[in-house]
């Protein structure tokens, strides 16, 4: 696992913009939130996989988070205008390679229809085209889910008290319902300080997510798609992705079936092959 703290490739305009690897560019478009930016677990996971692919990842932190000293808008125009930048101090033209993960999967959606001339293929993990995954089978925040009403509870006090203690508390449950191996997932320590000091990162835009709808325009992608989801999935389950890939002309849809959000760690083996395929073809 790489460095949590790694260290700006270049910073322009307070964004900060990393590069891994070598090889032919992939921009890695990162979770508009905190939670999945290089640094964390998540984030750094999936840029080894890409490396291992043979290929530059470029990334960035989002305004507000991580090394970025960029003031955040909360906006989706953000982080379309982010990539722009990014591709550009990165220094790469024309089209590109696109990889996005849960709700940065989302703003890759977002850029490819915003910014067709940018994109020659696409790589969605775990994502969604709309709201609809609130209300998608086995949803973390579906009452069909078994942990509902524990989510819904910590999401309520989590809202009426913003402070790190109930944030924390409340991704540590969702980050344990997300794997389907236990042993893999990493709970973050809460100390009593916690609950005095205030919340921090981006979780505000998810107000800007549930307003977005992109199922209507899936057809206007053109580019060719890898749609990947681990079958247990609880945050985007496979309802999502099913509809990402009945909607886009040219996407090829895998399942992990023994992965929950994260199949670049439960299945990594799996996970880069089929990676490795799909950017390998011309």
């Amino acid at each position: 696992m790489m460095a949590r703290r790694p260290v700006p490739w270049r910073g322009v305009d307070g964004l900060a913009v990393y590069r891994f690897g070598a090889g032919a560019p992939v921009f890695f478009i990162p979770g508009p939130h905190r939670f999945q930016r290089p640094g964390t677990r998540s984030a750094d996971a999936l840029i080894e996989v890409l490396v291992a692919c043979g290929r530059t990842v470029i990334t960035f932190d989002p305004p507000g988070s991580g090394a970025s000293a960029r003031p955040p808008r909360l906006s989706l125009e953000e982080m379309l205008e982010c990539t722009d930048a990014a591709l550009e101090i990165a220094g790469v033209p024309g089209a590109t390679d696109l990889v996005g993960h849960s709700m940065g999967g989302l703003v890759t959606l977002a850029y490819a229809l915003a910014r067709p001339q940018r994109v020659r293929r696409m790589v969605l993990i775990g994502t969604r085209s709309g709201r609809s995954y609130m209300t998608a089978p086995g949803a973390l925040w579906n009452r069909s889910h078994p942990g509902f009403w524990r989510m819904a509870a910590w999401g309520i006090l989590h809202e009426l008290w913003p402070r790190l203690g109930p944030q924390t508390h409340l991704l540590n449950l969702i980050e344990a319902a997300s794997y389907v191996d236990p042993a893999r997932v990493e709970q973050e320590p809460v100390t009593w300080r916690d609950w005095l000091r205030p919340r921090v990162g981006r979780t505000d835009w998810q107000y800007v997510a549930r307003k977005m709808n992109l199922t209507p325009r899936l057809g206007e992608i053109s580019a060719p798609v890898l749609v990947l989801c681990g079958q247990h999935d609880p945050q985007f389950p496979p309802a999502c992705s099913q509809e990402l890939a009945a909607g886009i002309r040219h996407a090829r849809l895998v399942f992990f079936a023994a992965s929950g959000h994260y199949p670049f760690i439960e299945e990594v083996d799996a996970f880069r092959r089929e990676v490795a395929m799909f950017l390998g073809e011309e």
